[in-house]
């Protein structure tokens, strides 16, 4: 004869002994959830154990989704069990494999802290995020009990009994099919869970597993209870949680080892000395550094500090921490209550007010991390009028407002502020080099360190001069700390890089060449004493010295030395740098090779962490098209530019945003070949998303790059021989050049505009006497700003529009 089944097997969700039924508030809830707009978007459904999550997960899943109709479907099951990186994982492969359309499921008892870290990381993909709770039971508890009774009794080929369900307390649907469980064994029903859980366990021979285990901590407390099991038992029956204090004290060993939401638990429900067992080992433990458990003990922990200075550091550090799990609004919180207690610690000793400048400072960093721009800039200037109070007081106070400054110019640029970051960051310039000539041996590396920002701000404004004059003195600085202190050889060394790809982009090759070529040398020199250290960067400066002889107009040399920039990232064994080396190698040599083992490469740095990769393979491929076109293999390149378009649109908003000034540039110059090799619609599609791209980067960069992006795209929609439409959008450009408050007889971008939209019009024969006008005023920008190519183009429409003038 067959044995019974367990009771376990009985109560187990995934067996479904009892079919599915009621709970039609939900179902509704999710199909709403499942047919909104958005084409990405995550839902938590939450509960207690017990309440049937997973029943209706399942439910769900095979009887309300169509994957051809609603796309693709992530079902998370016990997401609060997971942590972030496996997660993170998961959600990279819905961008991956999945259709544009995708929904993702998650599902877990718990909410707080936990929860709001993985919202806000999910939002990150542009997923609209939201949660459903759960009732634990359902509206018909009768019909719901009948129907657990007659189906546990034809599992256990007995009659079904006929009686009311019992009215338990904080009632489960598990509870419920205890009690219609405990009915068809024939006891009496009982309205007390633990006496329920006790004659189940009379009648169950089998292992004790899952939420039956649960209960079974609860009724039986055996004497070496699992740990996980134990707070996941505490958290349903709160009686328990005296006994997992015990088990956690008697045994702190055991906290390494438990799950991520019983750890979870026991930091949320635990006494304070659990809290603090758990926090002596989590707290080092690095496993755990972006998770939210140490935020949540940090949390619990604040409330013990014995004065305002430790609940401000204790704040501090909780601001820190919830940064670090994504928790970005209440990092911002925590950071506010960090600033309120220092203020209060002003207001008793006005000597505390450099501690109260830092927390602005650090506050600053949490709005902006939280992306709240505006509060940040606000919160900055806070800072900086605090610290120049505090150095009119005290002047050894001078270097933390240098540093201010110089921070506050960054969160300007960020803001897309030019003029304000300009100023901020001259004014730590001048400090700092007040400081380095007063005391050489402590500021003369911040000052160094800041005349290269200075430069980079220099460069991004157009002021090219005064960029280049910038960059020689931060590397005149770093040659002289060099000269005193050999230790400073690699940062001389890294700067001259930095500064050459800088006189690159300046197209100042020559400079460009015999800065990074000294460059070379001393790694050259710093990697046969330490190779670990130093080969990677000789790697990256032999590349950037590639791309100096291109300029230089020195191909074999410039070839030659992009080949050992390969050999020398290939010997690093860092694929990344041998994934930019072969782009640099490909587009040097035209070398078809280069560019498609670029892109497997990138193929294979995707497969391990799509986020950080894959705006690099859309450069490897959008390369790789061009030389495609080069080596007439039109074939090829369209299937590779329809990939290219593909992870365009799957790219998240967030990383569009991020990457976009290194995509940007790549994806127009592809547009470009494919404009040429008489691929238009490919083209125009690619330029497009070109021109999105600068759009994203519009509140933290200047406009001409977007501008340009526009004007561009006039030129591919002319190559397609929709010249009303590019006219149309050369006029955009020109309107949006007007509305930037920029002086535009210096700005050679602004001459370009001129000159397509006035060729456009001598195009389509549309106010040719305008188009004259417009271009004669390119040509006088042209000639001002000392552009020689934009003259030359600016000089052919003059031309143009005097013939279409003179036949009209």
């Amino acid at each position: 004869m067959d044995r019974a089944p367990s009771v376990a097997a009985l109560l187990d969700p995934t067996h479904q002994v009892v079919p599915f039924h009621g709970r039609e508030p939900e179902l509704q809830a999710l199909a709403l959830w499942r047919d909104s707009p958005a084409p990405r978007a995550s839902l938590l459904l939450h509960a207690p154990a017990g309440a049937g999550k997973t029943r209706l997960l399942q439910h769900f899943r095979e009887e309300h989704w169509d994957d051809a109709e609603h796309g693709g479907l992530l079902v998370v099951d016990d997401a609060d069990r997971l942590e972030w990186q496996e997660v993170f994982l998961r959600l990279q492969d819905t961008l991956r494999h999945g259709p544009e359309r995708t929904r993702v499921l998650f599902a877990a008892r718990i909410t707080g802290w936990w929860w709001s870290s993985t919202r806000q990381r999910v939002a990150d993909f542009d997923h609209e995020v939201t949660d459903l709770e759960l009732p634990p039971t359902m509206d018909d508890r009768t019909e719901s009990f009948t129907l657990a009774c007659q189906h546990f009794a034809k599992q256990l080929n007995v009659t079904a009994p006929e009686e009311p369900p019992p009215n338990i307390a904080r009632e489960t649907v598990l509870d419920l099919h205890m009690a219609a469980l405990t009915a068809v064994h024939g006891d009496p029903c009982d309205v007390n869970r633990t006496q329920l859980v006790r004659r189940l366990l009379d009648h169950d021979y089998g292992p004790a597993t899952g939420r039956i285990a649960e209960d079974y901590l609860a009724v039986a407390t055996p004497e070496d209870p699992d740990p996980d099991l134990l707070a996941r038992a505490a958290h349903r029956w709160p009686h328990l949680t005296g006994r997992l204090d015990e088990l956690v004290a008697t045994s702190p060993g055991i906290v390494p080892g438990m799950a991520r939401d019983s750890l979870r638990i026991a930091a949320e429900i635990g006494s304070f000395a659990t809290a603090e067992h758990i926090a002596r080992q989590i707290f080092r433990d690095e496993r755990f550094a972006v998770d939210a458990i140490p935020s949540m003990l940090t949390r619990r922990l604040v409330d013990r500090a014995e004065d305002v200075l430790d609940r401000a550091e204790m704040y501090g550090m909780l601001s820190a921490r919830t940064m670090l799990c994504g928790l970005r609004q209440e990092s911002v919180e925590a950071s506010r209550q960090e600033v309120e207690c220092y203020r209060e610690l002003v207001r008793q000793d006005r000597d505390n007010r450099p501690l109260l400048a830092d927390a602005l400072g650090d506050w600053g960093l949490r709005l902006i991390n939280a992306q709240r721009r505006e509060e940040a800039v606000a919160v900055s200037e806070e800072a900086i009028a605090l610290w120049h109070e505090i150095a009119l007081d005290d002047p050894e106070t001078i270097p933390q407002l240098a540093s201010a400054l110089e921070q506050i110019s960054y969160r300007y640029q960020a803001l897309g502020r030019d003029e304000a970051a300009m100023a901020a960051i001259s004014r730590a310039t001048l400090l700092y080099q007040e400081l380095a000539k007063n005391h050489p041996a402590l500021f003369r590396a911040d000052f160094a360190r800041v005349a290269a920002a200075m430069a980079r701000r220099y460069l991004a404004e157009g002021e090219k001069q005064h960029a280049a004059d910038s960059m020689q003195l931060s590397i005149a600085n770093w040659r002289v700390l060099a000269q005193e202190d050999p230790r400073f050889e690699p940062e001389l060394a890294r700067n001259l890089v930095v500064a050459g790809t800088m006189l690159i982009d300046l197209r100042r090759a020559g400079a460009a060449n015999e800065t990074v070529k000294e460059a070379i040398d001393l790694f050259r020199r710093l990697a046969v004493v330490n190779p670990e250290t130093f080969r990677t960067e000789l790697a990256e400066a032999l590349m950037r010295h590639s791309q100096a002889l291109r300029q230089l107009d020195e191909h074999l040399e410039a070839e030659l030395t992009a080949r050992e920039a390969v050999m020398a990232w290939r010997e690093t064994g860092n694929r990344k740098g041998l994934g930019t080396a072969l782009l640099v190698l490909a587009q040097i040599a035209d070398d078809l090779g280069a560019a498609e083992e670029a892109v497997e490469v990138y193929r294979e740095l995707v497969a391990e962490d799509l986020v950080w990769n894959q705006a690099d393979l859309l450069i490897a491929l959008a390369t790789l098209v061009e030389q495609q076109l080069l080596h007439d293999r039109d074939d090829q390149a369209l299937r590779t530019t329809d990939e290219c378009l593909e992870l365009c649109h799957r790219l998240p908003s967030q990383l569009v945003e991020f990457f976009g000034a290194k995509l940007a540039p790549v994806l127009q110059s592809a547009a470009r070949a494919l404009s040429e090799s008489d691929h238009h619609v490919r083209a125009l599609r690619l330029s497009e998303f070109t021109v999105d791209v600068r759009r994203a980067q519009l509140p933290k960069s200047p406009p001409n790059a977007y501008l340009a992006a526009i004007q561009q795209h006039a030129c591919r929609l002319r190559g397609a021989e929709r010249k009303d439409d590019a006219r149309n959008t050369a006029h955009t450009a020109l309107v949006l050049w007007h509305m930037t408050g920029l002086d535009l007889d210096q700005q050679p971008g602004y001459a370009d505009a001129l000159t397509i939209y006035g060729r456009l019009c001598v195009e389509t024969r549309h106010e040719p006497a305008k188009a004259l006008q417009l271009a004669h005023r390119a040509v006088r920008i042209a000639r001002a700003v000392g552009d020689p190519v934009k003259l030359e183009f600016a000089l052919e429409t003059v031309e143009e529009a005097e013939i279409a003038l003179s036949w009209s």
